[in-house]
């Protein structure tokens, strides 16, 4: 549930300096406000936390989703999600003419977990924590990033 509150994080942050900032006075930099703070935020701890889990802790990690234990794969996934939470925090200096790459390869991520997740509950009845809860977030935050980039180019 850590990556719903990230979200949630980038959220609040987003709304709060939105409000606070004179300057931000129409729907394309109130949106552009928004979805910075998602990229920053959201993204960035989301892709540490997934480091850290699938790297740094990746047996418990494993036992908590149902997975087995002392897979290669775990630790790739896991090092892909730290450039994944790098490219957030490059966000505060990069343009925003490439926060598009960043939100495509996140959210390929996150809704190719959910599919997976999904399928191993259905296929191998693994509703373990780890594997069920976290489908939420991992549609929540890829469509989040992709409503606010879709308003931002229209607005």
């Amino acid at each position: 549930m850590r990556f719903f509150v990230f979200w949630l994080l980038g959220i609040v942050v987003g709304v709060v300096t939105t409000l606070t900032n004179l300057a931000i006075k129409n729907v394309h930099l109130i949106v552009t406000n928004l979805l910075f703070y998602q990229l920053v935020i959201t993204v960035t701890l989301a892709g540490i936390q997934g480091f850290i889990g699938h790297v740094l802790m990746s047996d418990m990690v494993a036992e908590y989703i149902g997975w087995q234990k002392g897979s290669p794969f775990q630790k790739e996934l896991g090092y892909s999600e730290l450039g994944m939470g790098i490219s957030g925090v490059l966000c505060i200096w990069m343009s925003k003419d490439s926060w598009l790459a960043i939100i495509v390869i996140f959210c390929t991520l996150f809704l190719g977990a959910t599919v997976v997740h999904i399928k191993e509950m259905i296929k191998n009845k693994n509703f373990n924590a780890g594997n069920s809860f976290v489908v939420l977030p991992d549609v929540i935050i890829p469509v989040t990033l992709i409503v606010l980039y879709i308003i931002r180019c229209f607005s």
